[in-house]
């Protein structure tokens, strides 16, 4: 049996009933005024996936004081050596970080899970905290993972010639073990939502950009229910996939970046694109 203490970390936090705190944006955003405060307590929706039908996601968990793993943000499996992320996660010393790949339960060990200490991270050399602009990091392991198994599976990069965002309404995946529901927590069961592409244009006006100063770059991909709300990646789910496909046909179109709060109406949340860093991974894959 696992004993997992769910903690909040910095750009990945849970849920704290009542308490008011600052959305995941850009300091430029929240400079500009254009946000509001939000309950900590947020929705997500989805839904619970089957036990390792996502082989690629792999849970980030750090190493409190006492000696005890937390689960922190999400990531995914490029190869048996490195794991793709968010640079604005990549706050904590190396040395306090493992991956868990094969995981589904926080709490309940299946026996399928391989767990790796973190070597490095290498965040991209221009992102920019203000902006969160090239929001992407590489995370290397201390020792491969077994990928001959079907628990844990490299989730595939989309083609160069998709560095267009997908068209608008595209239904697209995220996942994660992030918050679900109104006053609760961090899912001990890794959850999945569907949710739709969002046009860059229709999301930097979400965001109060304008044609001097985008909010949206075009690295950057937005997706959500911009007229209902309800359903998106929250903070616990920092550095996730956003994907097309399933198992290990999936394709990573996205990694979970910032947004307005979670799941609000007219806030899509907002992801880093793969597609414009193919050659930023494949330089430094290593």
């Amino acid at each position: 049996m696992k004993i997992i203490v769910i903690a909040a970390l910095f750009a990945c936090a849970t849920a704290m009933p009542k308490r008011m705190v600052l959305p995941r944006l850009p300091a430029s955003v929240i400079m500009s005024g254009k946000y509001q405060l939000i309950p900590e307590d947020k929705i997500v929706g989805g839904a619970v996936v089957a036990p390792n039908s996502l082989p690629f996601q792999v849970s980030l968990q750090r190493r409190s004081g006492t000696g005890v793993y937390s689960q922190s943000c999400g990531g995914s499996i490029l190869d048996e050596n490195v794991i793709i992320d968010a640079a604005h996660r990549s706050d904590a010393n190396a040395a306090t970080l493992r991956i868990v790949a094969g995981e589904h339960s926080l709490s309940v060990d299946s026996g399928l899970e391989q767990n790796r200490n973190v070597v490095s991270y290498t965040m991209h050399e221009n992102y920019d905290a203000q902006t969160f602009e090239n929001d992407i990091a590489l995370i290397f392991l201390d020792a491969p993972l077994d990928l001959s198994v079907p628990s844990a599976q490299p989730v595939l990069l989309p083609p160069p010639t998709s560095e267009l965002d997908p068209p608008a309404g595209t239904m697209v995946t995220v996942s994660g073990w992030g918050t679900t529901s109104s006053g609760g927590s961090i899912s001990d069961l890794l959850r999945s939502v569907d949710v739709p592409v969002v046009t860059d244009a229709d999301c930097d006006v979400a965001y109060g950009g304008t044609a001097s100063r985008p909010q949206i770059l075009p690295s950057m991909l937005c997706a959500g229910d911009i007229s209902n709300g309800g359903i998106d990646s929250c903070q616990g789910d920092s550095g996730g996939p956003l994907f097309t496909g399933s198992g290990a046909t999936a394709v990573q179109h996205g990694i979970v970046s910032w947004g307005q709060g979670c799941a609000l109406a007219g806030y899509p949340g907002v992801y880093t694109q793969v597609s414009y860093f193919l050659d930023w991974i494949a330089t430094n894959r290593g």
